[in-house]
């Protein structure tokens, strides 16, 4: 018991020393709302904020999408980090030590698994970067680095390394500073040898990922290693190659130079997303800092939600070919559903990104970006220019926007103006345009599952008032429960906030933002709004008025339900012919009655 209580003495005492806003801050714009702070979520879609930040109660939620909690919570969702990883980053943060028993043991084995992987990480990064620098074997790879015009500042800053054309190079030097191989292999950086007998293969040791490779390190959100990229030197393939997903590494959700960028991107308000690393490398050797680039692969909703943390818009800067036609109509529906402004900038035939600035410089490139069209309108224009605006020619365009607008299927205000404003492009009615898509196949997204509408935890509007007003003043909680607030309570999400609330051990009577900390994490959310929103419904200066309205419409609520209770006594006296308990019942109601009309109910 002890323990316990040593560990979340430790856990407010973090929690106290954060500041939510200024940490959120470094991640979403705020603005400042009374006593609170509001800006646009990152967990979802939205261009009107309904995102809330409560510095007085150290949390936050989203009314648009019902996430929320406490700056743990925060940490948690948004860099995918487990509790103990966000009770660290905080605590180191603040300067305040952490016990060895302020994690439970699966916490422990949690952190102790990711954090090994992150120290390997920034090891072997070191090991790739001093071959780079001194071996005589990498010479080739600096050689390289030289051609592509890549300054000292750039190599030092990113930590670029050579991945030497050997399949045990790292393997042995990981055995010889004594890490463990699995935790390698775990960690995507060695692959498991494999025999050729089918279903009895087994591993028959590990080899060396990276090959011949200029290395990447990629940096997270949290400013540290999480995986590699590696370009191949000479002919091979893959080009380029990636670290798999690891417990920290999710390509997904990561852009390489965002953590590099980050405060050139937010000051900005707009980043250029280019396709590859050099590429990123090239504009960064000009100065140009507001850029990122997803890994080898498409952009997902994901990165853009991330990016809308930073920026208002982002600037795809394309080499002018089919494939670059083909990535922005893949763009369209993921910019449409993170609600982030896209624009297309294609840069002239015959370049890319490193030729195009060094030959026009960083003032040419901001003039290209300048001119850069809208996503929707770049579209429109390429596939215009390819099939025509003839009969058939439409029709093919309309095929090719089908899947953009069957993406829009729930957000149908942007979707009938998507419709109306190219049908009039087209020379077409919105009827014609909507029939002709209508026999195109659409792409089927998963319904969402009954489970996961019911983990929503729902209070009634009842509760919902009462625990707003008790979440905002908590000393009025013993008051409450004397006039009746248990026998109001019939949602299970509402049950479960009461039994946390009347604990002695959460002291919500003097600091109803423990429960953030004590509530199961499907009903921090909850909590968060609660703690947020009663500000708006109970402004300080009524209070007093407040409480004296809700007991007693609590009063009134018990007493109707005991009289409701009385008539079936009644009915069931009566029935029975029990003559002495229907007097007494009559009695009791009359009593009742009588206190109503005193209480001018």
């Amino acid at each position: 018991m002890a323990t316990e209580q040593r560990r979340q003495d430790t856990v407010r005492r973090v929690k106290e020393a954060a500041d939510i806003a200024e940490i959120i801050g470094e991640h979403v714009t705020l603005q400042r709302a009374g006593a609170n702070f509001k800006g646009l979520c990152p967990f979802h879609a939205e261009k009107t904020p309904s995102f809330m930040v409560s510095p007085e109660r150290g949390s936050f939620h989203c009314f648009g999408c019902n996430e929320g909690g406490d700056v743990f919570s925060f940490l948690m969702l948004y860099h995918r980090l487990s509790f103990p990883e966000a009770l660290k980053q905080l605590a180191a943060r603040y300067r305040i030590p952490l016990a060895e028993n302020t994690l439970t043991p699966q916490q422990k084995e949690e952190s102790r698994k990711r954090e090994e992987i992150y120290a390997l990480n920034a090891r072997v990064a070191q090991l790739y970067h001093q071959y780079l620098r001194q071996h005589p074997a990498a010479a080739l790879a600096r050689d390289y680095l030289v051609e592509r015009g890549m300054p000292e500042a750039i190599i030092e800053n990113f930590q670029l390394g050579y991945a030497p054309e050997s399949w045990d190079f790292l393997f042995k030097q990981l055995n010889r500073e004594g890490w463990s191989t699995e935790l390698a292999a775990e960690a995507g950086l060695l692959a498991a040898k494999k025999s050729g007998d089918g279903e009895a293969s087994r591993a028959r040791g590990y080899y060396d990922r990276f090959r011949n490779r200029l290395i990447f390190p990629i940096v997270d959100l949290t400013g540290r290693i999480s995986g590699f990229g590696g370009r191949i030197l000479g002919e091979g393939e893959p080009k380029y190659l990636n670290t798999p997903e690891t417990p920290v590494f999710d390509k997904s959700r990561t852009l390489f130079g965002l953590y590099q960028h980050r405060d050139a991107i937010r000051k900005a308000r707009s980043c250029l997303l280019v396709e590859g690393n050099f590429d990123l490398l090239a504009l960064a050797a000009h100065e140009v800092n507001d850029v990122a680039a997803p890994l080898g692969t498409a952009l997902t909703t994901e990165h853009l939600r991330i990016l809308r943390g930073y920026a208002d818009e982002a600037v795809l800067l394309f080499d002018g070919d089919a494939a670059g036609l083909k990535a922005a109509m893949r763009s369209i529906p993921l910019f449409l559903a993170a609600k982030l402004t896209g624009r297309v900038a294609i840069l002239p035939e015959g370049h890319d990104p490193d030729t195009f600035i060094r030959q026009h410089g960083q003032e040419g490139l901001r003039q290209l970006v300048a001119g850069a069209s809208s996503l929707p309108e770049f579209v429109f224009a390429e596939l215009v220019a390819q099939y025509g605006l003839g009969v058939d020619g439409k029709n093919r365009i309309i095929a090719e926007l089908a899947p953009i607008v069957h993406s829009l299927d729930d957000q149908m205000l942007l979707r009938t103006r998507f419709i109306a404003h190219f049908s009039e492009r087209l020379g077409i009615s919105s009827d014609q345009f909507c029939q002709s898509i209508a026999h195109r196949a659409r792409t089927r997204r998963p319904p969402a599952s009954s489970q996961e509408k019911e983990e929503i935890p729902r209070l009634e509007a009842n509760e919902e008032k009462i625990l707003a007003f008790l979440f905002l003043h908590g000393s009025y909680l013993p008051d409450f429960l004397e006039a009746g607030l248990k026998n109001i309570i019939s949602s299970p999400a509402a049950g479960a906030l009461l039994e946390l609330m009347t604990d002695p051990e959460s002291d919500f009577v003097r600091s109803p933002e423990n429960l953030l900390s004590r509530a199961e994490e499907r009903l921090k959310p909850l909590v968060a709004r609660l703690l947020i929103d009663g500000g708006g419904f109970y402004p300080d200066e009524h209070r007093e008025e407040c409480a004296r309205q809700l007991m007693s419409w609590l009063r009134q609520h018990e007493r109707k339900k005991t009289a409701e209770q009385l008539n079936r006594e009644i009915n069931a006296a009566y029935q029975s012919g029990d003559q002495q308990r229907l007097l007494e019942l009559m009695q009791q109601k009359q009593s009742l009655n009588g206190l109503n009309a005193h209480q001018g109910q």
